[in-house]
């Protein structure tokens, strides 16, 4: 539950699941899902999909997209790619710390499917 709190964006330290029934936890985490401040930060999401969507349907109906290949070539994108993959190892690491068996699981058929063609 706490959770759902985090996620409403009101979450209060002294929502411990040490502290509180469940009952209290989903009670006080259904109050802070239907604040308007959720309301807003959805629309924000909302918007910003929508905005993205515009952005790439204009760039592949116009052709830029072709134009823009002419000056950002696969050398430019790969280092792009691995740099941002070597900054979230950290935060990788810390959800595959809970069941390393799934994480190695989901890798080696990551590689096996990317690898091969079926």
């Amino acid at each position: 539950m706490p959770g759902i709190a985090k996620c409403a964006g009101q979450y209060n330290e002294t929502l411990d699941a040490n502290n509180m029934t469940n009952n209290t936890m989903i009670a006080a985490a259904a109050s802070d899902v239907n604040s308007d401040d959720w309301q807003r930060r959805m629309r924000e999401l909302q918007g910003g999909f929508i905005l993205a969507s515009l952005v790439e349907t204009v760039l592949g109906v116009t052709g830029l997209v072709g134009v823009l290949l002419h000056y950002i070539g696969p050398l430019t994108i790969a280092p792009v790619i691995t740099m941002i993959a070597l900054s979230l190892v950290n935060v990788t690491s810390g959800y595959c710390q809970h069941n390393w068996f799934i994480a190695f699981l989901y890798v080696s058929k990551s590689f096996l499917f990317s690898s091969f063609e079926f």
